[in-house]
């Protein structure tokens, strides 16, 4: 623990002592949540209210308080011509429960390099299948197994915008890590010998709405000796981003793929093989409303849909979560909000779906 802290601050006295003009800026929010259920939830596979996700069915109502979406970054900019940066970012959120006592977690950690219209990025950063986040105060939850199946990971991101006018298109691709953080060494994709490979083309236009499309694809080799047990994740989508004005600003995803649980991507039909893939249909959307200096209106929902054939009973056919934010900025980055939303969980072969009524009550500086 204390060796972080000394990583941190040497990493934030070697940049203030060498790099001749470097500006640093912090940023990040302190959160504090008291959470709620009325049914069971689950958080990451886990029965507990960090991240409610997954309705469980357990007819048990539960309460809690935790800082641990809490989370602070650094970022820096250097050069004109050439431009070198980078962001190391950590959080201390984990999905056991609220405990007290937490580790901080690295999410984001890369180093920079721009030149002209191409921008060179090394490290963990977010995906570029999926590469949008929903507004929501559940924060860790994030639509994922509801429709939004992009994540972090270690890759090298290439950046090309094409310098246009009227409009601004943008070509991204990311060579990187699919093999899940299961902790146990080499991963399937790593005995394949190929890395995961992602792209996206998008468009920037009217200075501010966006659409891109975009595809990942990775390949694995449980086996090395042999190709017979070989499988492959792959996926398409579509995301957008439409801000009409300040009382309509519509924000979201779509997206379908095979295997892509197998790859780290969040996806309610699980982990793939040769002969038994997993099919994926998702999709979520947010529309922000700021309808006054201090208030703010979010309303969203999205739904992953499990399209493999021939599912079992006891597999989750379908996960759907909506839900309504209430926001109150108050002054100098401090906001109070208010959550409720509803998770609905199909099982295969249940007759009723599990249902969970949810809140967070979330008091937040962000600077």
């Amino acid at each position: 623990m204390k060796s972080l802290y000394v990583l941190l601050i040497s990493v934030v006295l070697n940049f203030s002592l060498f790099s001749q003009g470097l500006e640093l800026t912090p940023y990040g929010f302190l959160k504090g949540d008291a959470v709620y259920s009325s049914r069971g939830v689950l958080s990451f596979g886990n029965p507990n209210l960090s991240a409610p996700q997954v309705a469980n069915g357990v007819d048990e109502a539960a309460l809690g308080f935790t800082a641990k979406h809490s989370r602070i970054g650094l970022k820096g900019m250097y050069g004109e011509d050439i431009k070198v940066g980078g962001i190391l970012e950590i959080d201390f959120f984990t999905p056991t429960g609220f405990d007290t006592n937490v580790n901080p977690r690295l999410r984001l950690a890369y180093a920079s390099l721009a030149v002209d219209n191409f921008e060179f990025r090394f490290g963990q950063q977010w995906d570029i299948f999926s590469p949008l986040n929903p507004t929501t105060v559940n924060t860790n939850a994030n639509l994922w197994y509801a429709g939004n199946l992009g994540f972090r990971r270690g890759q090298i991101q290439v950046y090309y915008k094409i310098p246009f006018e009227d409009i601004q298109p943008m070509i991204q691709v990311a060579f990187g890590e699919a093999a899940r953080e299961t902790g146990s060494g080499f991963g399937d994709d790593n005995r394949a010998v190929l890395p995961m490979v992602q792209g996206r083309v998008s468009a920037k236009f009217l200075d501010d709405k966006s659409i891109g499309v975009y595809f990942t694809y990775a390949k694995f080799s449980p086996d090395p000796d042999t190709s017979d047990y070989d499988y492959n994740s792959s996926g398409f989508g579509v995301d957008f981003t439409l801000p009409f004005n300040k009382y309509f600003a519509l924000h979201g995803e779509i997206n379908s793929g095979t295997n892509l649980s197998n790859a780290n991507f969040f996806a309610i039909a699980g982990n793939g093989s040769k002969g038994d893939e997993r099919k994926t249909l998702a999709f979520w959307a947010n529309v922000t409303s700021n309808i006054a200096e201090h208030f703010q209106l979010v309303i969203g929902g999205g739904l992953d849909d499990n399209q493999t054939v021939d599912i079992v009973d006891g597999i989750i056919e379908q996960n759907f979560v909506i839900y309504g934010d209430l926001i109150f900025p108050i002054a100098y980055g401090f906001s109070i909000s208010l959550e409720v939303g509803n998770i609905s969980t199909t099982i295969k072969g249940s007759e009723e779906k599990n249902n969970a009524l949810y809140s967070f009550l979330s008091g937040k500086v962000a600077f």
